[in-house]
């Protein structure tokens, strides 16, 4: 009997048991709606489970519809818990476990989700501590993406910079990427007031066009590199686009966050050029002057020196007699380049309402440099002011202005090297107080440093208005509409001062030039976007507008000499009695009308292809070439996706990439097409002056753009759940129907012409490496880097062919020469040779084999230009063996592209602290020093040199192979492989170290204190001032040329942020 009672309760409790079992439904989908199959779905702390279907769906028996939790887990996703709470009816959204493939990038007139990328994109974002130690965006891009190399100067602000985005692409045409900011297209770097010096020996330095942009309100930075990427910016994104989006303002709704900030830099020289102290410039003098059978100049007593003066006595012999004070010594890089002091104060505003998104901020900067005379103050504003109308309709409108005015010193005259501030400090004598020093050697065209400081003035006033507002409605779920129309204004005038204390001023009693700008820009885009699943596993990301760009300028330029008052110096030019360049004035407009179209198509978050085509007509060129078309195509296959990888559950991301495209350089004068005119003047027979009007510019009507092609192979991988990535591209591109210039029969009554003539090539890698190596709550270590090899070569130049010597044979090569370097004493030569089948650029000029050690070895050796060598001479090759060394015996001597340029950077964090590092160099390029051409001589003449040219100059008593004797003098103009140097480096582009203040104050959410520190590592065996190189940016026939370049600076910088 207990028998069965035992065994009817089992049954009976076993029933209800049974019967207390509830049935949960769901479905599992992605953040983006899309169905998760093979989802494991299980009852939280049992074994109990099953998976999802096809569809996403599953079916569960639940034992407690209350208690019982189910955890959500898939492959790539974060897991899930869910508390039932009574619900049968669950649909459960899971997010992947890294976010980095949804984020937003931006591309031309749209966006795409990361992880549908086909082409090369780089984003570029930074923290405000490091953005504000920036002056303009394009030095902020230095170190940061694999195929960008960035050339800059700390040492001269607001000096011009150069950008190359995957090399070089045009050999006369600009280089510089398009920049975009908020949609609106800007002018590039290179764009600024024309020259007004009418002496083809003094051209003005170059200065960044990029102003107006403060990098603290940059939100994030993409560079578009290959061209299914640029193809939709057309004529325009040959070279590379970089696109600049400003912050906005809070995410969600609260109060208002304010941030206060406050910096403080200090800048000192980094390095100096080691010349001869007054001592052993005295003893130089006096050697050079005893060669030359002349008296010696100085006397020197222990640690004194003494003028020489000579007068002849009663036998007709000279005397010399020593002055009674002692000249005073001086260093001139010690005594101009001091310590520089920079503030800049700022603060932003950041909030939103229900409606209304809002970001204003405004900023001063107070920059110095580190001559005297170098200093900017300019003030910024910006507001970005986002607005719902009304349900589907928003405004958007973006606003920003500026207000700098600067005064700069010479860096050098890039035509006459001599007359530059730059070299006057190297070369001139480092002792004061000789007869005559007020009046300067005008003939060596050389003055004391003092008077540039006290008697020149480069003043530079700008102004700048930037204005984007766009209306965007909603038509239906994902099909947007946008109206966007945007200007850029800006206004520069710049005037230059040369006193009589420096030779131009000396020799023309006074000298003012002034030459202003007025620039608009103007931008209307019609916009439509889609941007959904159109089926099961499908999206559709897609956009086609009609845009049209407009650009309106005007310069003028004109110079004023001889002032017989110089008060006022250039601001009085009506003093001035001789005008020298007359009022010209130059205007131009220009417009671009343009269809473009684009299709990002997705399936199963797996397959994407990309399409793009754009169509533009452009007023630079004639009728019959005013449209160009630029297509492209790119398809992406994510791996990483598909079941038989994703199972292995070792990648978080692999996707491979490939894509095709064209694009365009259309960067040419207007009108260069037409026939134009230019002013002429003449004076009559009453000495009155005749304006005429004479032919400038013969007619091109087949000019048009150069086209740029482009292939690219990439692949993107990470590991370790996204703590390990990499990404590697490989590329070809190839420009034909480069712009160029060629020579006109004399008859023709013109010098030259622009034609489109010739193609080069570009091909290389890039590879980037992130890793984060410590993750945890209070201590976390990343690390990333890139390094990026390009090479490039002259495939065609459409010239006539010519004898050239290389390697000791003769042979026909088709190549031209770039433009001379000076037309000043020195380096009146060209640096460069364009030449098919070579590297753009090559070096090309004499080479030598060290120095004639004794007078039968000099006879033996071949003439220079038909001049006997001394021993102490140069060595040089005769390349075609003729007994002369003349200019076919020029070859090739050095390359200016680099073989790779890299960087690196960490970040460490360790409880309040925050210490950031990056590092950027460049490897296998040469430079040209071109100071060494002067300062490497012991010519005698009455100038400072290298100390080491003197010391190890080659004497009778003391032969040396270093260098010459002393009072040689034939370099001059040549240009040899004695001054082509390793421009190697490699740097600590900027270090930061923040605290972030615990702060209980309820007004204060925040108070960071930092230090940073800028180029305080520099590891270079070049000898000059700076290997970046950034002398003839705007002359793409002269390259990798150090040229006047102004020294560069290390500097530390502490600064404050309050958040309120």
């Amino acid at each position: 009997m207990k028998q069965i009672l035992l065994l009817l309760s089992i049954m009976f409790f076993g029933s209800g048991i049974a019967s207390a079992q509830t049935t949960v439904h769901g479905k599992v989908t992605s953040a983006e709606g899309e169905a998760l199959p093979g989802v494991n779905v299980v009852i939280t702390g049992s074994t109990n489970g099953t998976i999802t279907d096809d569809t996403g769906k599953f079916t569960l028996l639940v034992t407690d519809i209350q208690n019982d939790q189910l955890t959500f887990s898939f492959i790539g996703y974060q897991a899930q818990k869910v508390k039932l709470n009574g619900q049968t009816e669950l649909k459960v959204i899971l997010k992947e476990k890294f976010q980095d493939l949804d984020e937003v990038v931006v591309l031309g007139y749209g966006e795409i989700r990361k992880r549908d990328l086909t082409g090369s994109v780089t984003k570029v974002t930074e923290s405000e501590n490091i953005a504000r130690q920036y002056n303009t965006v394009d030095e902020m891009l230095q170190g940061r993406a694999a195929g960008v190399q960035v050339s800059s100067n700390a040492g001269s602000p607001g000096g011009a910079i150069s950008v190359r985005i995957r090399g070089t692409n045009s050999l006369r045409g600009n280089n510089e990427p398009l920049y975009v900011i908020d949609g609106v297209i800007i002018n590039s770097a290179g764009e600024d007031v024309l020259d007004a010096s009418s002496d083809a020996n003094e051209m003005q330095t170059d200065q960044n066009g990029l102003t107006g942009l403060n990098p603290r309100d940059i939100e994030s930075m993409e560079i578009l590199k290959d061209a299914s990427a640029t193809a939709i910016y057309g004529s325009r994104g040959a070279n590379g686009v970089v696109l600049i989006t400003t912050k906005k303002g809070a995410d969600s709704s609260g109060k208002a966050k304010i941030n206060f900030y406050a910096t403080t830099d200090i800048s000192k020289i980094m390095n100096k050029v080691d010349v001869l102290d007054a001592l052993s410039f005295a003893r130089y003098q006096n050697e050079a002057d005893v060669i030359e059978e002349s008296n010696p100049s100085y006397s020197i007593d222990g640690n004194h020196i003494y003028e020489m003066t000579y007068t002849t006595d009663a036998d007709g012999n000279e005397v010399g007699t020593p002055g009674t004070t002692p000249l005073e010594q001086i260093d001139w890089q010690d005594a101009v380049y001091k310590t520089a002091v920079s503030h800049s104060e700022g603060l932003s505003i950041a909030g939103r309402n229900d409606k209304t998104n809002y970001y204003f901020s405004a900023g001063y900067n107070d920059t110095k440099g580190i001559v005297e005379t170098t200093k900017i103050k300019s003030g910024d504003i910006r507001l970005n002011l986002t607005t719902e109308l009304m349900p589907k309709l928003k405004m958007d409108n973006r606003i920003s202005a500026m207000y700098r005015k600067g005064t700069f010193a010479q860096a050098g005259s890039k035509s006459g090297g001599n007359r530059s501030f730059t070299k006057q400090v190297l070369t001139y004598r480092p002792i004061i107080g000789l007869t005559g020093d007020e009046g300067d050697d005008l003939d060596l065209e050389i003055s004391n440093p003092y008077g540039f400081l006290e008697d020149f003035d480069d003043i530079t006033e700008e102004t700048r208005l930037n204005v984007s507002t766009s209306l965007e409605y909603e038509i239906i779920k994902g099909l947007k509409y946008k109206l966007r129309g945007g200007v850029d204004s800006r206004t520069k005038e710049r005037q230059r001062w040369y006193g009589p204390q420096i030779f131009k001023g000396g020799k023309e009693n006074g000298v003012a030039n002034y030459s202003d700008l007025k620039r608009y820009s103007y931008t209307i885009d019609n916009i439509l976007t889609y941007n959904e699943r159109v089926a099961k596993g499908q999206r559709i990301n897609a956009t086609a507008a009609v845009t049209y760009d407009g650009v309106k300028f005007k310069n003028r330029v004109y110079e004023i000499t001889d002032f017989p008052v110089k008060t006022l110096r250039s601001e009085a030019p009506q003093l001035g009695q001789i005008v020298q360049q007359p009022y010209s004035f130059l205007y131009a407009d220009e417009e671009i009308f343009s269809l473009l179209g684009r299709i990002n198509y997705t399936i199963k978050d797996k397959y994407i292809v990309t399409a793009s085509f754009r169509a533009d007509q452009s007023s630079k060129f004639s009728s019959e070439n005013q449209w160009g078309y630029f297509p492209s195509l790119a398809a992406a296959w994510r791996l990483g996706e598909e079941g038989f990888i994703k199972d292995l559950d070792i990648f978080h991301n692999l996707k491979i990439r490939a894509g095709w495209g064209q694009t365009g350089n259309q960067a040419i004068n207007p009108y260069q097409t037409l026939s134009t005119y230019q002013t002429a003047y003449y004076v009559d027979a009453a000495g009155g002056t005749i304006i005429g009007s004479v032919p400038a510019r013969i007619a091109n009507k087949d000019l048009t753009w150069e086209k740029t092609e482009q292939l690219n192979a990439g692949l993107d991988i990470a590991f370790l759940d996204g703590k390990l990535s990499a990404t590697i591209d490989a590329y070809y591109k190839s420009t034909k129907d480069l712009l160029q210039n060629i020579a006109l029969p004399t008859s023709s009554g013109f010098s030259s012409m622009t034609i489109n003539r010739g193609k080069i090539e570009n091909k290389g890698i890039e590879m980037s490496l992130n890793a984060l190596i410590v993750n945890k709550k209070d201590f976390t270590i990343e690390a990333g880097g890139h390094i990026s090899v390009n090479r490039n070569k002259v495939l065609e130049l459409g010239v006539p062919s010519a004898p050239v010597w290389l390697d000791g044979q003769q042979s026909d090569e088709v190549f031209y020469l770039g433009n001379n370097v000076s037309t000043g004493t020195y380096f009146k030569a060209p640096a460069n040779i364009f030449m098919e089948g070579q590297p753009i650029g090559m070096f090309w000029g004499y080479e030598t084999n060290g120095v004639y050690q004794d007078q039968s070895m000099a006879d033996a050796g071949p003439t220079y230009f038909g001049t006997p060598n001394q021993a102490g001479d140069l060595i040089f090759v005769d390349q075609n063996g003729d007994g002369n060394i003349g200019i076919e015996d020029r070859t090739f001597i050095g390359n200016p592209n680099p073989d790779f340029t890299y960087g690196f950077d960490f970040v460490i964090t360790w409880n309040n602290f925050t210490l950031k590092a990056l590092f950027d160099g460049v490897y296998g390029n040469d430079i040209a020093n071109g100071y060494n051409l002067e300062l490497g001589f012991t010519d005698g003449l009455t100038k400072n040199v290298l100390t080491a040219a003197y010391k190890d100059a080659w004497r009778t008593d003391a032969p040396s192979n270093l260098y010459t004797r002393v009072g040689y003098t034939q370099m001059n103009q040549g240009f040899s492989d004695r001054i082509v140097e390793d421009g190697s480096y490699l740097r600590l582009n900027n270090i930061t170290l923040g605290y972030d203040i615990p702060f209980s104050n309820a007004a204060i959410s925040n108070v960071n204190l930092y230090v940073s520190g800028k180029n305080l590592i520099y590891i270079t065996d070049y000898s000059g001032y700076n290997p970046q190189v950034t002398s003839f940016l705007n002359d793409g026939t002269i390259m990798g040329v150090d040229w006047v370049g102004t020294p560069n600076v290390r500097s530390v910088l502490l600064g404050i942020n309050v958040t309120f």
